[in-house]
């Protein structure tokens, strides 16, 4: 199967370190015309594509491998799912780049860039298609949309945890995936939850941003003045699943249990206020109780004078 490019997209290499002008790894520098064969059976596949490897025959990357993504039966014609695609992948690369400016960690985290491509010739003609460059070596699943984490995830996790605190709780990137290498990483498919869903359907809405935040545990690269949720929202909603989930997540609640853990939030919240005081007042000390904090984490302590 052979498919083109039709001219769009500074390039940067899939298996070496991507330059540090960009976050974004692409098929090729913008306008120049790019082709790409692929084998005729996926290696793998996902809820709404079938992925198949390949390899550039032509342009700067001739060569060198690739991928092709194939939405399955139904969503092949439908626009929506690649403008979807490409605006995710846009906004993930603002943050992901936001993330490498602030100096959070020392290793960089760049982006593969899929582009349409159309194929040429036979069962493929006039379909559209994403490509992008082959994810070189050991592939990882760092983290998932409903807040799983895999061991030494922590860059990740604190990725994700800084684009909620960097867009105020807007934003959040996840379901992280790629590859690991010396000093940099390079990542694909990233899912974006938006208060307003705009990101298709592994887009769990503020649902999806407060899933993953009551499931988030804190590594050693999140800050802890970043953004946390109330209270409230740390009781998680559904299960945290290593897969991508599309649509919505298995609830862990009913409603009405979910009720009575939100009470008893709030009547352990107001014991540990009433502990702090009156130990105070045993020790001799003379307590403001105007100046008693409970933070977003249900941590309660004193302001200091």
């Amino acid at each position: 199967m052979v498919v083109k490019r039709r001219p769009s997209a500074s390039l940067s290499s899939a298996n070496k370190r991507p330059k540090v002008n960009s976050v974004f790894v692409k098929n090729a520098p913008e306008n120049e015309p790019s082709q790409a064969k692929f084998e005729d059976r996926p290696f793998e596949q996902g809820g709404f594509r079938f992925v198949y490897k390949g390899e550039y025959i032509d342009g700067p990357r001739k060569g060198e491998a690739c991928v092709m993504k194939e939405f399955k039966t139904g969503c092949v014609h439908e626009a929506t799912y690649f403008d979807q695609d490409i605006t995710a992948v846009k906004k993930a690369g603002e943050l992901i780049d936001s993330f490498n400016k602030s100096g959070t960690v020392s290793k960089g985290v760049y982006l593969n860039e899929p582009e349409v491509w159309s194929g040429t010739g036979g069962r493929i003609s006039g379909h559209r298609f994403l490509v992008e460059p082959l994810i070189k070596g050991e592939y990882f699943k760092f983290n998932s949309n409903t807040g799983h984490a895999s061991p030494d995830s922590d860059t990740m996790q604190a990725l994700s945890h800084f684009s909620y605190h960097h867009s105020n709780g807007k934003y959040l990137v996840c379901d992280l995936q790629g590859g690991r290498y010396t000093g940099y990483y390079i990542l694909t498919d990233p899912v974006i939850h938006s208060r307003s869903k705009e990101f298709g359907g592994t887009d769990l809405g503020q649902e999806g941003i407060d899933n993953f935040m009551a499931h988030h545990k804190c590594g050693r690269f999140c800050n802890p003045n970043w953004k946390v949720p109330t209270g409230k929202k740390l009781i998680p909603l559904f299960e945290a699943v290593a897969g991508t989930t599309f649509g919505e997540g298995m609830p862990l609640f009913t409603d009405c249990e979910r009720k009575n853990l939100e009470v008893t939030l709030k009547k352990e919240v107001r014991i540990k206020i009433r502990d702090l005081w009156e130990n105070e007042l045993k020790s001799g000390n003379k307590l403001d109780k105007t100046k008693i904090i409970v933070d977003k984490r249900k941590s309660i302590q004193t302001k200091s004078s």
